[in-house]
């Protein structure tokens, strides 16, 4: 059975579903790339560990920076794909969340190193 004029005119149900299924894919996937704002760096080529008297622990959502250094120092979690957080400044006995958990887009943290805050 060929369609009738009519229903060529018209557009079915099923085309306007599909443009807004297709008009919401293209909304969620913008909305879930990172921007470039917020997106880690590339570690620095000449890295300084952090001292020993600073720790770091990793969960899931949230990795931590523990200071027991009688001095203010300021790091960055390097994780094992190379990337590098934002770099956090701890004041002694300071503990802070200083990057994302092991769930987050770069894996598990390797270490914590100093930086120059910007």
């Amino acid at each position: 059975m060929e369609p009738t004029s009519e229903a060529l005119r018209k557009p079915s149900r099923g085309g306007t579903l599909t443009a807004v299924c297709a008009a919401s894919l293209t909304l969620a996937a913008s909305l879930a790339a990172p921007s470039a704002a917020a997106a880690p760096s590339a570690a620095p080529e000449s890295a300084t560990p952090a001292p020993s008297c600073v720790a770091m622990y990793q969960s899931w959502r949230y990795t931590e920076a523990a200071n027991d250094c009688a001095e203010p120092v300021t790091v960055t979690v390097v994780y094992q794909d190379g990337s590098a957080s934002l770099c956090a400044t701890l004041a002694p006995l300071a503990v802070r969340t200083v990057g994302e958990g092991y769930l987050g887009e770069h894996g598990r943290a390797d270490r914590l190193e100093t930086c120059e805050p910007s």
